[in-house]
C-alpha cells in the first residue's frame, strides 16, 4: 500500500475481512467523487488484497488507479510546496521594491533640499512695523488669509502644498480587533467625543462609506427631538472632522468627511482602505483559485482576523448583521482549510483550523464533526469519542439540543470499527 494511505489503511484494519468486495468498491468510488483521494485509495487497496489469482483483470484496473493515486500524490504535494515558495518569494519581492522605491524618495527629498539651499534667496529686511507684528498661528487664520500668507512667503514646500489642502493623504483603517485609524502608517488619536468615534465606525460599516443624517441621529440619539439631535451630531462630526483633519488645512465643513445631499460620506478624492475590503478580497480570490493557491488564500485572509469586527460596538444592533457576515465567511475558509489538509494527512494545520472555529463559536457541529475525523484519521480513537461527548455536552447545555444523524453516524462508525462513513 502506497506511503499515502498508511494512516488511514490501519482505521481500515480487517475491513477486508468484513465487508465483500462490492462494498469496498462502492465506498471507493464514493470518496473519489467527494475528491476524498486518499480515503477512496485505501479502500480501492483494500479491495485489491481480496482479488483472487483469476481476477487479474480487476486486479490490472485497481493496480493502475493506485499507482496514478501515487503520482496524483506526489505531484500535489510538489504543487503545494512549489505555491508556497511562490507567496513567500512574491512577498519578499514586493518588500524589495518598497526599500527600492523608499530609496527613491530619500534620493529626491534630498535633492530637493540640496536645490532649496542652493536657490534660497537672501531673507528680507524687516522694518520695525514688521517686526513687532505679532505671529498668528495658521489653523487661526481665515481661508484669505492663508492665501496670502503663503503668497507673500514665496514658493512653498510639498509638505506646505499638501497641507495647504491640495491633497489629504490615503486613510487606512483596522476593523478586526482594535479599531484604528492610520496615516502615513501612524496611528491617529481620535476626537474624546465617543459619539464622534461612533459615527465614523458607523460610516466604515457601511457599504459605501455613507450614511444620511435622519439614519444617524436615530441610531445615537432616538429619544432627542430632531433638533436637538441634529445639534448633537453637527457638534460630535465637527469633532470628529478636526482630529482626522489634524493640521491639514481645510475649509470648514470640508476634509476627510463632508456632508452632501443629506448625507455624511468620506471625500471622495480620499482613499480609504480598511482590513475588511483586504480580507474580503482574499476570500473571492480563494474562491475563484483551487488546491494550494486557495489555501494560501484563505490562511491570509483568516491570519487577518485578530478579533471581532468592531468590537467597541459589540452590543450595537447597526454592526450585527455585519459582524455575523464577516464571521460565516471566516468560519467556512477555517472549515475549508482543515478539510483541505486533512486529506493531505497535515494533520496538525487540519487541526488548528478546526479548532479556530470552535474557540468563536462552541455549538459549531461541524467543526467538532472535522476533529473527531482527524483524530480518528490519526488512529486517536479514544480523543475521537472524547471530542464526539465534548460536542453532545455542550449542544446539550447551550441550546438544549441533541447532535445531529451525521455526527451520530460518525460515533457509531468508529465504535463498530468500520472506519469513516462518506464525507458531508
Amino acid at each position: 500500500m502506497d506511503s499515502s494511505l498508511s494512516s488511514y489503511g490501519e482505521n481500515l484494519t480487517g475491513a477486508s475481512e468484513t465487508f465483500s468486495l462490492a462494498f469496498l468498491l462502492q465506498c471507493g468510488i464514493g470518496y473519489t467523487r467527494q475528491r476524498s483521494y486518499v480515503e477512496g485509495a485505501a479502500f480501492f487497496a483494500l479491495a485489491r488484497e481480496q482479488l483472487s489469482a483469476d481476477q487479474m483483470q480487476a486486479a490490472e484496473v485497481l493496480d493502475a488507479f493506485l499507482q496514478s493515486h501515487s503520482n496524483y500524490w506526489q505531484a500535489q504535494q510538489s504543487l503545494h510546496e512549489a505555491s508556497k515558495w511562490f507567496a513567500e518569494a512574491d512577498i519578499e519581492q514586493q518588500t524589495r521594491i518598497q526599500a527600492i522605491e523608499k530609496l527613491l524618495l530619500d534620493l529626491s527629498e534630498e535633492t530637493d533640499q540640496a536645490m532649496q539651499s542652493h536657490l534660497k534667496p537672501n531673507p528680507p529686511q524687516l522694518s520695525k512695523n514688521q517686526l513687532q507684528q505679532p505671529r498668528v498661528p495658521l489653523r487661526l487664520l481665515s481661508s484669505d488669509q492663508k492665501d496670502s500668507k503663503f503668497a507673500a512667503n514665496g514658493p512653498t514646500t510639498s509638505e506646505n502644498l499638501s497641507k495647504a489642502g491640495d491633497i489629504l493623504p490615503d486613510l487606512y483603517i483596522t476593523c478586526f480587533g482594535r479599531f484604528e485609524v492610520r496615516r502615513f502608517d501612524q496611528p491617529i488619536v481620535l476626537c474624546h467625543s465617543r459619539c464622534g468615534q461612533v459615527v465614523l465606525r458607523y460610516l466604515i460599516a457601511q457599504e459605501e462609506y455613507c450614511a444620511s443624517i435622519d439614519k444617524l441621529m436615530d441610531i445615537m440619539w432616538p429619544q432627542d427631538t430632531p433638533e436637538k439631535a441634529r445639534h448633537k451630531l453637527q457638534v460630535a462630526v465637527s469633532a470628529l472632522r478636526h482630529s482626522l483633519n489634524g493640521d491639514y488645512r481645510c475649509n470648514k465643513g470640508d476634509g476627510y468627511i463632508i456632508c452632501k445631499d443629506g448625507l455624511y460620506r468620506f471625500n471622495s478624492t480620499v482613499t480609504v482602505r480598511t482590513d475588511v475590503d483586504k480580507f474580503l478580497s482574499l476570500w473571492q480570490a480563494g474562491r475563484q483559485a483551487s488546491g494550494s493557491e486557495s489555501a494560501i488564500l484563505f490562511e491570509r485572509a483568516c491570519n487577518m482576523c485578530s478579533g471581532p469586527f468592531l468590537v467597541e460596538d459589540t452590543y450595537a444592533d447597526w454592526s450585527f448583521t455585519r459582524r455575523e457576515q464577516l464571521k460565516q465567511i471566516y468560519f467556512t475558509m477555517c472549515r475549508t482549510l482543515a478539510g483541505y489538509y486533512l486529506e493531505l494527512r497535515q494533520y496538525e494545520d487540519a487541526l488548528k483550523w478546526a479548532s479556530a472555529v470552535l474557540r468563536e463559536d462552541r455549538c459549531d457541529e461541524t467543526a467538532h464533526r472535522q476533529l473527531i475525523r482527524i483524530y480518528t484519521s490519526q488512529g486517536r480513537r479514544s480523543e475521537a469519542l472524547q471530542q464526539y461527548s465534548r460536542c453532545e455536552r455542550i449542544l446539550s447545555q447551550e441550546l438544549g439540543v441533541q447532535p445531529m444523524p451525521e455526527t451520530t453516524k460518525l460515533l457509531q462508525s468508529i465504535l463498530n470499527s468500520n472506519g469513516l462513513p462518506l464525507p458531508e
